[in-house]
């Protein structure tokens, strides 16, 4: 990994699995002192290798049942017509990914919401409300044996 030296990949492992971790205790597993240590994680900050500090809830304990993939199709390629969904469902805070793919459709999203019934208001009263959307295709996930967001370090 280009600029990142054996102390700097094993802070980022460690940061990935408890990002939560004292400061005092992170220089302690990397073998530094705490000033260098913090020194080190503020440049990857500022370096935009750690982008933020978040948390990871349970989905499913907090009363989100329901996953679902959907693929979108848009009616029209262009910069504006991608624009103005982007815009769109940024609003929708079901929607916790979307990305531009290649293949049969424009878009991946990943959606969470509590009940089939909430995704079906999604998908019919909100999603297809959408201008430009030509076509909506989804698969419901039935469980999750593997996730994470990180790059092997």
């Amino acid at each position: 990994m280009i600029g990142l030296d054996e102390i700097d990949q094993h802070i980022l492992r460690i940061l990935q699995e408890q990002g939560n971790i004292a400061n005092t205790e992170l220089a302690d597993l990397v073998g530094l002192t705490p000033a260098p240590c913090l020194r080190r994680v503020q440049r990857l900050r500022e370096d935009g290798i750690i982008r933020k500090f978040t948390i990871e809830v349970d989905n499913k304990k907090l009363g989100y049942q329901l996953a679902a993939i959907v693929e979108i199709s848009l009616e029209k390629h262009t910069t504006e017509a991608g624009n103005s969904f982007l815009a769109a469902i940024r609003k929708m805070p079901e929607i916790q990914s979307c990305h531009l793919v290649t293949g049969d459709f424009d878009f991946n999203l990943r959606v969470v919401v509590r009940d089939l019934e909430e995704y079906q208001k999604l998908v019919w009263e909100r999603m297809h409300s959408v201008k430009g959307i030509k076509t909506i295709r989804s698969t419901i996930i039935l469980n999750t044996y593997k996730e994470t967001l990180n790059a092997k370090i």
